[in-house]
């Protein structure tokens, strides 16, 4: 007999105990329910002299479905603010001492379902209260609380998005027992700090309550659900466990799960021994004639040579039969044919797969830090009219340890962040590590600038944000001897809010080998979504076309590798992929990886697709550093025909332009090209004398980041400068 029939044959023995709290609610599947016109108003409480769930509404009511759960009758609700309300019941967790049992099913697709709760934010965080428990997309149950100030607590993963049931007791302390359908297990946690009851807010279910608008997300459909004032025993909390797969026999599921993943167990895997082995650990002992592991590298569909051993009973360990190449992605795959001596499944609902990153051949030392200076200090008027004086656009470095005796020149990463364009404050903007500096600096000895901008709390738009990045580049050419960067081989990244800036500055800026862009918007005009709609970051100033990447290609676009999840909901994955087909149309190298499934934040550490990520970028920048490295031995590097000064240009001077002996012709022309590619200033020279000197009116400029383009009969060249 295995554990789990074990379990419930023991409870069925035991006497049903008997309660020391009261049951204050019950509603039962097929109990109590009254309809009105098609709709569920009211749903009787079995228990007397408490309230019932109610619905005044009946727009807002339920819909009772028959047999929908096999044998029962139950309550449904898929219409936006669709719930019901239980009449008094916000006494009932005003000390934070109850027990709650729920069976139910939840679609979470895309966003969360809510189960009930009573939780409110009147406005903002600070004053929240109340509880909800909810089905994440992701299929974990969630639990969260007030405290005050929006606290979330992870129960467990519900495999699938069938029919499920949950167990939950909690004393006033905050100590809680937990249960589901998929383990005879009871989990127990301590939530801290002090609750913050909603005393003026009933529970209901499926409903997000919030002050300023109440949301329903999904559909969900409740059995039954019944209430305790208090914590219960152990003893009787097992005997509602035992009544719960009794009742629903076909929900009951026995899995084990993996307990620790070696050789690093802290889902931070990128970079293991070239001779590391795989140990996995489970919480049961395996059965050595079911399915075992599989383990590839570099996404070869042929698995990688070498043994397993099962030892102790639950612990599996791979040893490969020759070390793992340098860089290399080691992927492991659980198999649904994994099973336990208990004869349980393998629950693999939250995760299948995990990937390593194997060291490289040479590693380099390397440090983070930000510049006690900023990069520059500005004076602007904001998007709200208020001006702005001495705001700091700070910038943090990653790089390979620099002494006196390094002379190596390091290729640069320049990394955008993203965070929906709202961070900073007025007096200095943010800059956010990148999330891979760590690994390209050790990896392939790659300097990344995490630069800032003026985001919409620093009074921030797009085109603001765009002269920022300008200005951060500017700044990596003035000090590129000191931090010994080789700007003849810069790579720009962005994520989410980041990327549509980094795309257009990829496009612009000289010297870009290669963009990579995770989960971006690149076309304002089409397919924009919630998230690029509209203009509260003055993203279509001067132009939604004129700020979208798709539309503003270079004649010869860099390289270019976009990640993006099908499942993302905030910016869709199709951004990505008309980007790269824009790419290779106008003839330039571009693809696009879609990670099945996967949402907004798939390449956030611990997310199943995070070292994969890594791979595909590493990949791609050592690849491009080669073309680049070939295209150099092979060609002499042409040294530029212009110089300007001074540079950056204080607004009003003019600019001081010196040519080469190459430009031979008696006219001269000159266009000078802002970072729309517009021009906005042109000019004929003649009859220039050796050395060829001569100045340009700019005063009738703006501040921002332009290049200069010369052409006489025999070549055309440009630089880049900047007016501050």
């Amino acid at each position: 007999m295995n554990k789990l029939a074990l379990f419930i044959f023991s409870v069925l023995l035991v006497s049903s105990a008997v309660f020391g709290q009261t049951k204050i609610f019950s509603f039962e599947n097929n109990i109590g329910i009254v309809e009105e016109n098609g709709v569920v108003t009211l749903w009787e409480n079995q228990i007397d002299g408490f309230g019932n769930a109610t619905q005044t509404n009946p727009t807002l009511g339920g819909e009772k479905l028959l047999e929908t759960y096999p044998g029962k009758v139950n309550i449904g609700f898929s219409r936006e603010g669709s719930f019901l309300e239980l009449e008094g019941s916000n006494t009932t967790i005003s000390d934070n001492s109850y027990s709650l049992f729920y069976v139910g099913i939840a679609n979470p697709v895309g966003k969360p379902a809510s189960l009930i709760g009573n939780y409110d934010v009147p406005g903002n965080f600070n004053n929240c209260s109340g509880i909800r428990f909810l089905k994440l997309a992701d299929n974990r149950i969630a639990f969260d609380y007030a405290k005050p100030n929006y606290v979330r607590v992870i129960l467990n993963t519900i495999p699938g998005d069938g029919y499920f049931f949950f167990g939950f007791t909690m004393d006033a302390s905050g100590n809680y027992k937990y249960f589901d359908n998929t383990s005879p297990d009871i989990k127990t946690g301590k939530i801290s700090n002090t609750m913050v009851p909603s005393q003026n807010e009933d529970l209901k279910f499926n409903l997000f309550e919030e002050r300023d608008g109440s949301h329903t997300y999904n559909h969900t459909e409740v059995v039954e659900m019944s209430m305790f004032d208090d914590t219960l025993s152990i003893t009787e909390f097992e005997n509602e466990y035992s009544r719960l797969t009794n009742a629903y026999p076909e929900l009951v599921t026995s899995e084990f799960s993996v307990t620790k993943v070696l050789p690093i167990d802290d889902d931070f895997r990128e970079g293991i021994a070239a001779d590391a082995s795989i140990v996995v650990t489970f919480d049961q002992s395996i059965d050595e004639t079911s399915d075992y592991p599989k383990v590839f590298i570099n996404k070869s569909e042929t698995e990688a040579s070498g043994n397993w051993v099962l030892s102790p009973a639950n612990v599996l360990t791979f040893t490969p039969t020759e070390n793992w190449p340098a860089m290399a992605l080691v992927t492991l795959k659980i198999q649904e044919g994994l099973r336990s001596t208990e004869n349980a499944i393998i629950g693999l609902a939250q995760r299948d797969t995990y990937n390593f990153i194997v060291d490289a051949a040479e590693t380099y030392a390397f440090e983070s830090y930000q510049l006690e200076e900023p990069i520059a200090s500005l004076d602007y008027v904001a998007r709200t009219g208020e001006s702005i004086i001495g705001h700091k656009l700070p910038i943090k470095i990653t790089t390979p340890v620099i002494n006196e005796n390094t002379t190596a020149k390091f290729p640069v990463h320049i990394f955008v962040h993203g965070g929906g364009w709202i961070g900073g404050t007025f007096e200095t903007s943010s800059a956010d590590y990148s999330l891979h500096k760590d690994y390209l600096a050790k990896s392939l000895g790659m300097v990344t600038l995490s630069i800032s901008y003026r985001c919409v709390s620093s009074g921030g738009t797009f085109s603001y944000a765009l002269e920022d990045l300008n200005r951060a580049y500017q700044w990596a050419i003035d000090n590129a001897e000191t931090y010994n960067l080789d700007m003849t081989k810069v790579f720009f990244s962005g994520g989410s809010a980041g990327t549509p800036l980094a795309a257009l500055a990829s496009q612009r800026l000289p010297n870009i080998l290669g963009f990579i862009g995770f989960n971006g918007i690149y076309d304002f005009v089409n397919d924009t979504g919630d998230y690029g709609a509209g203009n509260w970051y003055k993203q279509d100033i001067p132009s939604e076309t004129e700020n979208s990447a798709v539309f503003q290609l270079s004649e010869q676009p860099p390289a270019t590798i976009l990640m993006h999840g099908d499942g993302d909901t905030t910016i869709s994955h199709t951004q990505s992929t008309r980007f790269s087909d824009a790419i290779i149309a106008k003839g330039g190298n571009a693809k696009t990886i879609i990670y099945p499934g996967e949402v907004h934040s798939f390449f956030s550490r611990g997310k199943p697709a995070h070292e994969d990520v890594f791979y595909e970028m590493a990949k791609f920048i050592t690849e491009r550093l080669e073309e680049a490295n070939l295209s150099i031995n092979e060609t002499h590097k042409k040294e530029t025909e212009i110089r300007v000064y001074p540079n950056p240009l204080k607004k009003g001077t003019a600019l001081n332009i010196s040519l080469q002996s190459n430009f031979n012709s008696e006219v001269i022309q000159c266009q000078i090209i802002n970072q729309l590619g517009q021009v906005v200033l042109e000019a004929s020279i003649k009859s220039l004398e050796k050395p060829k000197l001569f100045s340009l009116d700019t005063s009738s400029l703006n501040d921002g980041y332009y290049m200069l383009r010369v052409t006489s009969s025999n070549m055309t060249d440009t630089i880049q400068f900047i007016i501050d």
